[in-house]
């Protein structure tokens, strides 16, 4: 049972720029204007084509026909109008739902006297590097296979961070810090911790049947053999082994964190409902508390809890001002790639 995401953030590893026109085997990717090489010697003689265009119609023309071209394969054009439908259907309605959300992010924006700088821009970047990792190659690596996985481009990343920015600027004064909750952060970054495999099933049956099999010994490798073999969670590829958990850690259901923790060390759960699903844990073991005075801790879980909390904020405004709902979409090319 995989953690729900946290903070979830990237600092960019800007490639080379691009040549206008790169040549790669019979590939040519065009950004411009293709032209032939001279080869030498005399002067080519201008043809018509060269020719000035007569009137600015023409030469507009000309140009939108020259900014449709993508790439050449063998001698054959491949023109952006080919290819503009299922990009679409690809990935247009996430990139439209960014678009609204921008819109009317800046709207409420300047609806509430406020505006984006570069100073807050930059603090984004940080806090989503400290996010991923303490260690700054670490992070910065994190965060190139992040955007790799995710298609996070320059444009699109530097929009992510910009986004959160905004966001972050209109939740903040709502944040409130409470003693529960900076109890909560002191467990999960200093307290005990269990370590556990979860199994998570599709019904009671199973989930029973599951148990009876573990009990009878006729798995080799026991709960994470059997696991690996049956359990539908994303954990099962690693015989259900999850990260140690803390009794508060919200990155976990609640019915999960009860069950490790009602369970002894060594022992297997009885099957608990989640959903529409059941799952069993096998508590491998407790780990202790690193020690550390929670007075002496206090500024810093203030610090995560402000920013647990304004990314709930955030994800929450997110959501609202990104529905489609009162959006008049006149390309139905967009249609294809929404649910």
């Amino acid at each position: 049972m995989q953690p729900r995401p946290r903070c979830d953030h990237t600092s960019p590893r800007d490639g080379a720029r691009r040549l206008a026109a790169v040549r790669c085997g019979s590939i040519v990717l065009a950004a411009g204007a293709l032209a032939a090489c001279a080869s030498g010697g005399a002067a080519r003689a201008p043809r018509e084509a060269d020719a000035p265009p007569a009137n600015p119609a023409q030469a507009q023309q000309r140009s939108s026909a020259r900014s449709d071209l993508v790439a050449i394969v063998d001698g054959a054009a491949i023109e952006w109008s080919a290819l503009r439908a299922p990009i679409v259907e690809a990935a247009g309605s996430t990139v439209l739902r960014d678009a609204v959300l921008d819109a009317r992010l800046a709207r409420r924006l300047a609806a509430d006297g406020r505006s984006v700088t570069t100073d807050m821009v930059d603090r984004e970047r940080e806090l989503l590097l400290d996010t991923l990792s303490a260690d700054r190659v670490r992070a910065l690596d994190l965060l190139a296979e992040l955007r790799a996985r995710q298609g996070l481009g320059p444009s699109r990343f530097e929009a992510l961070v910009r986004r959160n920015a905004g966001l972050r600027a209109l939740v903040e004064r709502s944040v409130e810090i409470d003693d529960a909750g900076v109890a909560s952060i002191y467990d999960m970054r200093h307290g005990p911790k269990r370590v556990a495999r979860v199994a998570v099933l599709a019904s009671l049956s199973e989930a029973e049947r599951f148990r009876a099999d573990l009990a009878a010994g006729g798995s080799t490798g026991g709960f994470a053999r059997l696991a690996v073999e049956r359990s539908l969670d994303e954990s099962a590829a690693r015989g259900g082994l999850l990260s140690p958990i803390a009794r508060r850690d919200p990155s976990y259901p609640e019915s999960l964190r009860a069950a490790i923790y009602a369970t002894k060390v060594g022992a297997v759960s009885e099957p608990v409902l989640d959903g529409a699903r059941f799952f069993v844990v096998e508590v491998l073991e407790e780990r202790e508390g690193d020690g550390t005075d929670p007075a002496a801790a206090r500024a810093e879980c203030e610090r995560y809890l402000r920013l647990s909390r304004e990314r709930l904020l955030m994800d929450a405004l997110a959501r609202e001002l990104s529905s489609l709902d009162g959006v008049t979409v006149f390309d139905r090319a967009f249609d294809a790639g929404r649910p």
